[in-house]
């Protein structure tokens, strides 16, 4: 009995494999498909050549190359073989070349920051009005309460500590100059760049990096605009403004924390206090302080636009960012605050 002959049509596209192709495929005698006619297929196509390579009572003619191609098996990632596993000097290279990629790209990102909020303000730019005010009071007012709130109970529990030992020598006098000292050098401005960093910080990486997956970073490039100059700049600005300030209110509350303890726990008088006060704050370390933490400042909104402006993904990879963010701004912040202590 000779066997029937199917003829495939010149082109196998979705619409002929639902209405004809169901039928071939579910034939039951034996018979031969003559696919000489075959011209084009598209991926409903490519998946009938499949199926059509498993009945065992239909038999294929005239193949052309491209469906023998098509109807080839997709490789099964399971059954690659595993990729070689990189040695030690291999995975320390590759680092090591990403870690250079990404600093030359935060440089820029810095040498942007710094030129357009300096030079770069001489060229007319129009702004927004009011933007350095509003960015002014969410970048810093915001985080006054928080900040004197902290910085004075940690003033409260270092005096507490260390007035302890100082007692058991008889030297609660020092106690002010302890507090005095260390809270205009090291720990007011660090305190303030610390809760700026967890604050300030992640609330620029969030915005900029929602702005860069919604596309708005690229609107802002179609209309010729520098993200870097219309974004960051006032924020620039703004941190620049508002962090020295913030040093101060933590160094302040630091203080009036220690003279807490020094009242209360060593039962100094205010005018013990006060005349200590009086002789171990030194105008240098004031200035310092100021200088430290607008360079804080900077590091903050440097690091939280870079990661900001680096995002590629979608809602996930901004809270990875943001993360990033903070714990880096934090780590950076120690770091130089460990390298001004060599300065002075």
């Amino acid at each position: 009995m000779p066997m029937k002959t199917l003829t495939l049509p010149k082109t196998i596209d979705r619409a002929w494999v639902e209405q004809e192709g169901q039928s071939i495929l579910s034939e039951k005698s034996a018979s031969v498909v003559f696919c000489g006619d075959v011209r084009s297929f598209d991926s409903a196509g490519r998946a009938f050549f499949r199926l059509l390579a498993k009945r065992k009572n239909l038999k294929i003619s005239d193949l052309s190359d491209e469906i023998t191609r098509a109807m080839q098996p997709s490789r099964n990632v399971q059954n690659e073989s595993p990729r070689k596993k990189k040695n030690f000097f291999e995975d320390v290279g590759d680092k090591t070349v990403n870690a250079y990629n990404e600093f030359c790209s935060a440089l820029v990102i810095l040498v942007e920051m710094v030129y357009w909020g300096t030079f770069g303000l001489l060229q007319k730019r129009d702004f927004r009005k009011g933007v350095l005010g509003e960015q002014m009071y969410n970048l810093g007012y915001g985080a006054l309460g928080i900040t004197f709130l902290l910085t004075f109970l940690i003033g409260i529990a270092i005096s507490v500590q260390s007035a302890i030992q100082l007692r058991q020598f008889g030297a609660d006098i020092f106690l002010i100059m302890l507090v005095v000292i260390g809270m205009i050098r090291e720990i007011g401005p660090l305190m303030a760049a610390i809760i700026l960093a967890g604050r300030t910080g992640s609330a620029t990486t969030a915005e900029i990096a929602t702005m860069k997956v919604q596309e708005e970073i690229d609107a802002l490039k179609t209309m010729g605009l520098n993200p870097i100059q219309f974004v960051v700049v006032p924020k620039f600005w703004a941190i620049s403004i508002t962090m020295p300030l913030l040093s101060i209110m933590a160094t302040i509350a630091g203080i009036l924390g220690g003279f807490a303890v020094a009242y209360i726990y060593l039962g100094l008088s205010i005018d013990i206090i006060m005349t200590e006060f009086a002789k171990n704050i030194i105008v240098r370390d004031v200035v310092i302080s100021l200088i430290k933490s607008l360079v804080f400042s900077w590091l903050i909104l440097w690091i939280g636009a870079y990661y900001g402006l680096s995002v590629r993904g979608g809602a996930e990879e901004v809270g990875k960012a943001t993360t990033k963010s903070v714990v880096t701004a934090i780590f950076v912040i120690v770091i130089t605050a460990a390298l001004f202590s060599f300065v002075y």
